[in-house]
């Protein structure tokens, strides 16, 4: 018989409900994560405890350090993150609170706005951010995830992270100052699918004038984290429509923390094998008129190739965020 999970809203005690988890608890939370903000339940399942909000206890004065953590269908990963996380976290002596952004809408994935809405919903009891990757796990507690006392630190350096190596790649962590992410309106919202969204936030901190550091000293090299994406079964959203490639290669100065628009449907306090994480249930919204491809299911209303080379090729170098790529030297196997 397995411990009974009780998940808490804000300003209510869920009622004693149950559901019986046949299949383990990943279909547990995954149910938990599922749940109508009009029904509240209990689980019957392992490694789950109860949690209140008030059991961040930070002393005063001490930096503060939010996770943000976007996903979708993907809270098997994200059980062994908030285990992993927590205890490396706990061992730098690191305040820190995690917060999984999932996105519950029908609207294709939009990973930076689900960073965005994460940055808003966990306020300024936070002085910094990390923006991670739920696949990715450090190995090594050489990365550390300090203050970003002199600008942006990227973590999962192209020297580091498993995949990714071309030079201005700055995805899987970033580590941001609460300062530094609204001085460049955070990230743009118009990429809905796979890909790009990193390329376009380095150009915002290069143009901002903000250094980014990376860590060296690195003996664990590519071993550093371990990357949990398989591609097999998490396949990528890699629909291109609409001549979504001829904004989402160009820098974009309209949209951002400013401007995201979206319902948090709930806010879930959870904790696996002791280890604390804020689930929010969130729903994007989509401008169809300003960024059509947030739905489409196919490639379809796309340009000539050629057309649309032609049109990047004739933008200002400032603008095209695209970075360059040797595919065979700068990107591994894919997991």
């Amino acid at each position: 018989m397995g411990l009974r999970l009780w998940i808490r809203r804000r300003g209510a005690v869920s009622t004693a409900v149950l559901l019986v988890c046949s299949a383990g608890v990943g279909m547990c939370l995954l149910s938990v994560l599922y749940l109508s903000g009009a029904l509240q339940q209990g689980c019957d399942c392992s490694s789950f405890q109860s949690k209140r909000s008030e059991s961040l206890k930070v002393a005063e004065g001490q930096h503060k350090l939010a996770v943000l953590v976007p996903l979708r269908d993907r809270f098997e990963e994200l059980q062994d993150f908030v285990v992993h996380l927590s205890q490396f976290l706990e061992a730098q002596s690191v305040q820190h609170q995690i917060f999984a952004i999932n996105q519950v809408d029908n609207l294709r994935f939009n990973r930076a706005s689900l960073l965005n809405v994460g940055f808003l919903e966990a306020g300024e009891d936070f002085d910094y951010v990390a923006l991670h990757d739920v696949d990715l796990l450090p190995n090594t507690q050489d990365l550390t995830y300090f203050f970003p006392e002199t600008g942006p630190f990227h973590l999962a350096a192209p020297h580091l992270h498993p995949r990714y190596h071309y030079p201005t790649f700055i995805g899987g962590v970033l580590l941001l100052t609460r300062k530094q992410m609204i001085e460049v309106n955070g990230l743009s919202n118009v990429y809905w699918g796979w890909g790009l969204e990193d390329d376009e936030l380095f150009a915002r901190l290069r143009d901002a004038h903000l250094v980014i550091h990376r860590p060296g000293n690195i003996t664990a090299g590519l071993k550093s984290f371990r990357h949990m994406h398989d591609r097999r079964v998490r396949k990528r959203d890699q629909i291109r429509c609409f001549d979504q490639q001829l904004l989402t290669r160009r820098r974009d100065r309209r949209t951002g923390l400013s401007t995201v628009r979206y319902t948090l449907l709930e806010r879930r306090e959870l904790t696996v094998d002791g280890a604390a994480v804020s689930v929010l249930n969130v729903q994007l919204q989509c401008s169809r008129q300003q960024t059509p491809w947030c739905d489409c299911v196919q490639n379809t209303g796309n340009s000539p190739k050629e057309k649309r080379r032609e049109i990047i090729h004739a933008l200002p170098p400032e603008d095209v965020i695209a970075p360059k790529i040797d595919w065979k030297k700068h990107i591994s196997p894919d997991g």
